[in-house]
Parts: C-alpha cells; sequence; structure tokens
C-alpha cells in the first residue's frame, strides 16, 4: 500500500503484498481483534504481534515483509512464525535487554543518526512513556529534526556526550531535558523516573567515539549499567 512502490508494479506480474493494515485476500498484513494485533496472511490470524520476538512498529512492519519473502519462495508458513518468535534480533539494534519493576530497557546503540533514532522512537513508543538517552558526536546534524517524535513520544531525554549542549537546546521545548556524566549516570537517572509500563531506550543519534570505542561498547556498557541496576549497585 506505499505509493512509492506501487506505480513500479509491471502488468501481468503475479504480486503478493504486506501492509501494516487489513491484508489483501492472498497478501500479509496486521488486523486488530478483541483488542489485540494479530500478523494475518489473508483471513488467517499468524501470531498475535505482542509474541514477536522483536520489539518495535517498525520491526512488525519488517516481519510483515519477511513473511511475504519467504512465502513467494515457498518457505512454510509454521517455520517463519516459529522463527520469528524466536528471533530475537541483532545486539544494539533495538534489542530489549531488561524488564525491571515494569520498566522495559532496551539498547539501540546502532542508532548513530537522527533517522534512526525515530525509527526507534516511533517504533517502540507509546504515547509518551520513553526516556531517551542520548547523545554523542553528532558530526554536525540538524537535531531539531528530533522533535516532533521527541514531543510525541518522550517523558524525559537524557543527554551526554560530545554534543549534548546541542542536544538540549534543540529538544528542551519537546520535553524535559537533563544531562548525564556517563552511561551509568545516564540509566541511574531514567530509573529514578520511570514507572511502571516506561521504557527506557538508549538510541543516540550520534557516533559514539567522542566516549566509547564505537557503537559496541557505548551499548554494552547501557547493558552493564542496567545489569547493575538489576542487582541494585546503580
Amino acid at each position: 500500500d506505499d505509493p512509492l512502490t506501487i506505480p513500479l508494479l509491471a502488468p501481468g506480474v503475479d504480486v503478493i503484498s504486506w501492509r501494516m493494515g487489513k491484508p489483501e485476500l492472498d497478501g500479509f498484513g496486521l488486523e486488530r481483534v478483541a483488542g489485540e494485533e494479530y500478523l494475518c496472511h489473508g483471513f488467517q490470524q499468524l501470531l498475535p504481534a505482542a509474541e514477536l520476538g522483536l520489539v518495535g512498529r517498525h520491526n512488525i512492519a519488517n516481519a510483515l515483509a519477511a513473511l511475504a519473502l519467504g512465502y513467494a519462495a515457498d518457505l512454510p508458513l509454521d517455520s517463519m512464525i516459529a522463527t520469528l518468535r524466536q528471533f530475537r534480533g541483532l545486539p544494539h539494534r533495538c534489542q530489549q535487554v531488561a524488564e525491571i519493576a515494569g520498566v522495559r530497557y532496551i539498547n539501540d546503540s546502532k542508532g548513530t543518526n537522527i533517522g534512526a533514532t525515530i525509527a526507534a522512537l516511533e517504533g517502540v513508543g507509546a504515547d509518551r512513556n520513553i526516556l531517551l538517552i542520548a547523545g554523542g558526536q553528532g558530526k554536525g546534524a540538524d537535531f531539531s529534526q528530533l522533535q516532533p517524535a521527541v514531543a510525541a513520544h518522550c517523558k524525559q531525554v537524557i543527554v551526554l556526550g560530545e554534543d549534548a549542549p546541542a542536544l538540549r537546546a534543540a529538544l528542551q521545548a519537546s520535553a524535559p531535558v537533563s544531562p548525564a556524566c556517563s552511561m551509568a549516570d545516564a540509566v541511574a537517572q531514567a530509573a529514578e523516573l520511570a514507572r511502571p509500563g516506561d521504557c527506557v531506550l538508549l538510541s543516540p543519534a550520534c557516533a559514539s567515539f567522542d566516549m566509547f570505542s564505537g557503537y559496541v561498547q557505548r551499548g554494552e556498557m547501557f547493558c552493564r549499567a542496567v545489569e547493575q541496576l538489576r542487582e541494585g549497585g546503580v
């Protein structure tokens, strides 16, 4: 149902579609039944969206696209559904690392640019329930592009790193913003402010080389701080 892709279809070509809405008869889509969303193939409910191993609405879209591709290649639906339940994604890419006291902690350290962070916010956000940890080397990025997503989804932004002042200036009208001196400090602040149902999201919108050897180390430091929090040490 993307207006940019539909015109590319040539006459007479077999089409297997997917969409973030009611599917076509032999296509894949998303339907709400009795208050719960299901990934569907035509009229068949395949699995509840809540049972996907990946988090975020963008990953629901990815799952539907993968189902359509696999179906076109004659892969068994049962096997694909089992894989979607089990696959937890790659490290540092919207990876849920813990749930503590009803608060989810998500590591999206690979979100090194504004577009990736917007996708993460829109993917995991529900109203204003996100405490976002962001910052690093922005490399001249226009952080004002984050304003709509931050205003829609964030209850707090915690900034750290080289471009923390620029992030704070760009976002302070969209959500409360506070500085952190380290990843452990950022996680501790977020945990203090979070309430059950909230989500602490590391999605920096920046490169990592001001404080870390790379996005992997940054994500590992986030995971370590969350684990210390679980153990009562933050």
